[in-house]
């Protein structure tokens, strides 16, 4: 998270990770059908919003699970040739989080506002991932690349 909180032009402290993640966790339940599934950093487990609630709670409350990061990263699967069997949509880390985070530049006036994006983005990836997303990609984040070379998904 250092390296988008950078792009920017925010500090990497905990106050500011957990703010962000407030900005996304604070969606409401349009993302219901958008999200199945949140993968929490340890850090993460512990962290409230503003009112106290732990992240957990808020997430739970939306009927979408909550699991906790173990990994070191992405290794492929022993015998499966990089074949998958499921449908992979990209990776909600930079995919969806790149127009909130874009959004709220780290201010909360900007709060609702990169929430409103976050659900947007959440929407459209869902469509996406059935086919049906008819995007034209004509606003500020939805025009730039996130592609990185050699990223392993």
């Amino acid at each position: 998270m250092a390296k988008r909180l950078s792009q920017i032009g925010v500090e990497n402290t905990e106050e500011n990770r957990r703010l962000y993640r407030q900005v996304l966790f604070s969606a409401d339940d349009r993302v219901k059908k958008c999200i199945g599934g949140v993968i929490f950093f340890h850090e993460t487990l512990y962290q409230k919003d503003d009112n106290g609630v732990p992240f957990v709670r808020t997430i739970q409350e939306k009927g979408i699970l909550v699991g906790i990061k173990v990994d070191k990263g992405v290794v492929p699967l022993a015998g499966t040739d990089g074949e998958t069997t499921w449908a992979l949509t990209f990776s909600y880390g930079r995919a969806l989080q790149a127009s909130a985070l874009s959004a709220w530049r780290g201010q909360r006036d900007n709060a609702g506002a990169a929430t409103e994006e976050f659900i947007k983005r959440a929407e459209m990836n869902g469509l996406a991932a059935q086919g049906k997303y008819e995007g034209s990609g004509d606003g500020g984040a939805a025009a730039q690349s996130l592609y990185v070379a050699n990223h392993a998904y």
